[in-house]
């Protein structure tokens, strides 16, 4: 079982690369607003002749219709359909004809659309995303063929798979009551119901350029993209609605905490353990307390060094791997994550004991110097990887303004980390490392297993 690194790690890595900005050689982000409300962040990089166009929509799984789950990422499906202008399927061949790449992704927060392509084909990019944007087509037939494209979807990535059933079970009960407790890709039972109207007043209300930001990476300059965007984005409608307020948890226990969920599958080779807690919702207020977050799982559970992996891999063999992560970068409530993989023979309720004290110890007594330093050290080194990758810094600025946050915010994080103390870090683990804040999930191969929980197969609970 292995965990993909949070948002926080990437925008670290272009925080400390944009800290470097005090250089000549930093990025230089830009900004601009068109009269329709569009935002533009551009990141100009000219050290290949090439840019990455991405449409950022300020609407994920969590602003969608009660009953309706599903119909955020089903858009991204149907965006691919055909327009007025553009017939089904020729938006990427397009794309992939002027030596381009494309593709698209949703969360719980956004809805983003991207392309990599030569400069001079910028202006053509821009065409054809401001003619989906208000032009897309959405009838019956069509909506009917993404529709079973997308129960597939769920079938094989979600349904086919034990670990997705119990990491969609386990997020549905740490959130229950707000709106990330749907997954994004939607309960089964809800996306057969989705029809052409749903998707309709969907597309009406969210697909218009004042809910939208445009990012620009590459060999660019803001006026160049002003230009290009006010000639091609500039004439489009807004919607005058924008996402509805939402309602994150103030009170983070979780019901029936102390009880783990147990999915037992044939199909499960290898048992895991997790457990996920709730956090509160990110505020400016507290940022040093969330970078001290980020510290923290990086000392727990950074690679073969982190706390975690020596203690419970190399010191006592209690199991073959380990990790952690926080993810706070969302609108409504993030997460902090423990995972590990027992050692052959060992069972999961010692695991978790060993575990449990790590954290006691994380909460009690203060991280010394050494790790302190790693850890600070080992999240800065991957800002290489971000100042290589043109997509990595629109990807960056553009989830960051999907949850409210300014390029100036996401430059200044850097700070934040660097001031971040021992003693910062272990007042952390005691806010955020409650038990009664928290979901424990438990994967096994042994169908005899007592199942203290039910796993749900994917319709709605």
């Amino acid at each position: 079982m292995s965990a993909p690194k949070p948002l926080y790690v990437a925008l670290f890595c272009v925080l400390a690369l944009a800290a470097c900005g005090k250089a000549p050689d930093g990025p230089k982000v830009e900004t601009a607003t068109l009269e329709n409300g569009l935002d533009i962040i551009v990141i100009p990089d000219f050290r290949a002749d090439v840019v990455t166009h991405m449409l950022w929509y300020r609407v994920g799984s969590a602003d969608e219709p009660k009953g309706k789950s599903g119909i955020a990422h089903f858009f991204e499906h149907l965006m691919f359909r055909g327009t007025e202008n553009i017939p089904p399927g020729e938006f990427s061949k397009t794309v992939a004809r002027l030596g381009g790449q494309d593709n698209a992704f949703t969360s719980y927060d956004y809805t983003a659309y991207f392309q990599r392509i030569a400069k001079d084909k910028l202006g053509k990019m821009m065409e054809m995303e401001a003619e989906r944007m208000q032009k897309l087509i959405i009838q019956d037939d069509i909506v009917a063929i993404e529709r079973d494209v997308i129960l597939e979807e769920r079938s094989m990535r979600v349904d086919g798979r034990p670990a997705s059933l119990l990491s969609e079970e386990l997020r549905h009960r740490l959130h229950e009551g707000t709106a990330y407790e749907v997954p994004v890709i939607g309960w089964r039972a809800e996306i057969e119901k989705l029809n052409a109207a749903d998707a309709s007043a969907f597309y009406r209300r969210y697909y218009a350029p004042d809910n939208a930001v445009l990012v620009v990476a590459g060999a660019v300059t803001l006026d160049e993209v002003l230009a290009l965007a006010q000639t091609h984005y500039g004439g489009l409608k807004p919607s005058g609605r924008p996402r509805a307020p939402r309602i994150a948890a103030t009170d983070l226990t979780v019901a029936n905490h102390a009880q783990a969920e147990v999915l037992a599958d044939a199909r499960v080779r290898q048992p895991s353990w997790q457990r996920l807690y709730r956090l509160p919702q990110y505020k400016s207020a507290a940022k040093r307390q969330f970078a001290a977050a980020d510290v923290l799982a990086e000392i727990l559970g950074g690679g073969l060094t982190g706390r975690l992996y020596q203690e419970l891999v190399v010191t006592q063999k209690l199991a073959v791997n380990v990790g952690a992560y926080s993810d706070s970068s969302r609108l409504d409530n993030g997460e902090f994550m423990v995972y590990a993989v027992p050692a052959p023979q060992v069972g999961l309720a010692e695991l978790a004991s060993a575990i449990e004290g790590e954290i006691n110890k994380a909460q009690t007594t203060q991280m010394d110097a050494d790790a302190m330093r790693r850890a600070k050290r080992q999240l800065v080194s991957d800002l290489v990887f971000a100042r290589d990758s043109q997509q990595s810094m629109a990807n960056i600025f553009g989830s960051a303004a999907m949850i409210g946050l300014s390029p100036e915010d996401v430059l200044a994080w850097v700070d934040e980390i660097e001031a971040v103390t021992a003693d910062d870090v272990r007042r952390a683990a005691q806010a955020f490392l409650v038990a009664a804040h928290s979901v424990t999930g438990h994967l096994t191969g042994n169908i005899e297993t007592n199942i203290e929980t039910n796993i749900n197969t994917g319709d709605t609970p």
